[in-house]
């Protein structure tokens, strides 16, 4: 049975994966970004399911932009967030 869909949902991301989200301008971020507080794994952002699937396709897609523009250090660090979204909502979903 799936999880509640209405509840927020956490995603823990690094110091340079949140530099770089607050530097994009994605229509789901803001209010994502605006639960930031740092944890002992990282730093906690908080969303609900449609919220972080959302952002889910649109830090793929930039991924994919940042790949064909050859730049290896944000590829990296998107494919890293777009990973921690699908997982989370994968398993939120079960």
């Amino acid at each position: 049975m799936p999880s509640d869909r209405g509840a927020p949902i956490t995603i823990i991301v690094s110091a340079a994966e949140l530099t770089l989200l607050e530097k994009l301008d994605f229509p789901c971020l803001q209010h994502v970004l605006a639960t930031a507080h740092q944890t002992e794994e990282g730093i906690a952002l908080e969303g609900r399911s449609a919220d972080l699937d959302s952002l889910a396709g649109w830090v793929a897609g930039e991924a994919n932009h940042a790949r064909r523009n050859r730049r290896p250090r944000e590829t990296e660090l998107l494919d890293s967030i777009a990973d921690q979204l699908e997982d989370i909502l994968a398993a939120h979903r079960r």
